[in-house]
Order: C-alpha cells, then structure tokens, then sequence
C-alpha cells in the first residue's frame, strides 16, 4: 500500500493505493493524464519523502506499507 500525497494550485489530498492498477485508475479519471501508465510506474517506485511534479500536480509518498505483520516504511 502506499499513501500518497498530491498537491494541485491550492489543496493537498492524501490518497491511498493497494495497487498500481489503483493509481492508474486515479490519474487517468481524477487528473486527466493520458500517458497515465508511465507516470504511475514513476510514482510508485519513488521512495518515501521523495515528490515528482508533472503538468502542476505535485506526488510525494508519505508512506509505503506491506501486507500482513510486517513494518511500515
């Protein structure tokens, strides 16, 4: 799971994603991204604390998480 903050012009949302497939679905409906699948793959794999700015929204992972009893990172 990832926790992931997005920053547009004036409010910040922290969403959460299970899966890639979520993300992918999130950025194509919710921010009208085209090239959606490459942007997400780049977004998924940055590390926590690290951001990516693309056509003025702004990603940053707040936390990633795995499955089952094991630490959050």
């Amino acid at each position: 799971m990832r926790r992931i903050n997005i920053k547009t012009k004036t409010k910040i949302v922290t969403k959460s994603f299970n899966k890639i497939e979520e993300l992918n679905h999130f950025l194509f409906y919710h921010c009208h991204c085209f090239y959606f699948d490459n942007l997400s793959k780049k977004i998924w794999e940055l590390n926590v604390g690290k951001s990516l700015e693309d056509n003025g929204i702004r990603f940053s992972i707040q936390s990633k998480a795995r499955v089952g009893n094991q630490l959050v990172l």
